[in-house]
């Protein structure tokens, strides 16, 4: 039987709390038509083999690996083998999965949009200004009305998934996601999230990539003029 939903989770050096994430997942998602796809991220760790046994004992679960790593290439890897008649992807080590579970019960109520979380809480000042200052960059730049444009689950239809044309291998993947829906007049569904629980592990956020993530929306500007965003 089709899946209804399929939950792509990418995965990054998450070996030592990701069985224990899973079980959360299998709660909450029992006794209803959902498949998990699971894509390690070019981890360092026993990610794909905890995730290789994992899927093994659970037939609504896959792997799919990406020793490349991306955060864009992870979630693309994902949505190409998905087989559910809506897909989802999120950040599997800060993802409540009854969060999945409240969010797609309200994007049932119109499956044209594209539905996501507006988390209104990061954990201390420093990432609640460098979030400002990024989605005001999006604003500004392309137009994004969202306050919360990284924010994830992300739930939308295997059609819009047809229609628009991800090629983002990076952080650049959920600009570009919202940016073709919006111009093919795709719906945008927020739910606000107040905060959340990290599963495991630390963030990978440093001043490098934080720098990196503020030039983003420039670099995504300039390569959409080119017809080109990599």
């Amino acid at each position: 039987m089709r899946p209804e939903l399929s939950v792509i989770l990418p995965i990054h050096n998450q070996a030592d709390h990701i069985a224990a994430v899973l079980r959360q997942y299998y709660f909450q998602f029992k006794k209803r038509p959902w498949e998990i796809i699971l894509v390690p991220n070019a981890c360092r760790d026993d990610s794909v083999q905890v995730c290789r046994k994992i899927a093994a004992r659970h037939p609504n679960t896959r792997l799919v690996e990406n020793p490349k790593g991306g955060w864009g290439l992870s979630v693309r890897a994902g949505l190409e083998k998905a087989r559910g008649r809506y897909l989802c992807y999120t950040n599997s080590a800060r993802t409540d999965p009854a969060t999945i579970v409240a969010l797609f019960e309200k994007f049932k109520r119109s499956p044209r949009s594209l539905a996501k979380v507006d988390r209104r809480f990061r954990g201390n000042r420093f990432r609640e200004w460098g979030s400002w200052l990024y989605n005001l960059e999006c604003h500004w730049l392309l137009g994004l009305s969202t306050r919360d444009v990284n924010g994830t689950p992300k739930i939308f239809s295997a059609a819009t998934f047809r229609k628009v044309s991800l090629r983002s291998t990076g952080d650049l993947l959920d600009v570009e996601l919202l940016v073709q829906c919006r111009d093919l007049k795709i719906p945008l569904l927020e739910t606000p999230l107040k905060g959340w629980v990290r599963h495991g592990g630390k963030s990978s956020m440093s001043l490098k990539s934080a720098l990196r993530l503020y030039l983003g929306p420039f670099r995504f500007l300039a390569k959409a003029r080119r017809k080109d965003v990599p």
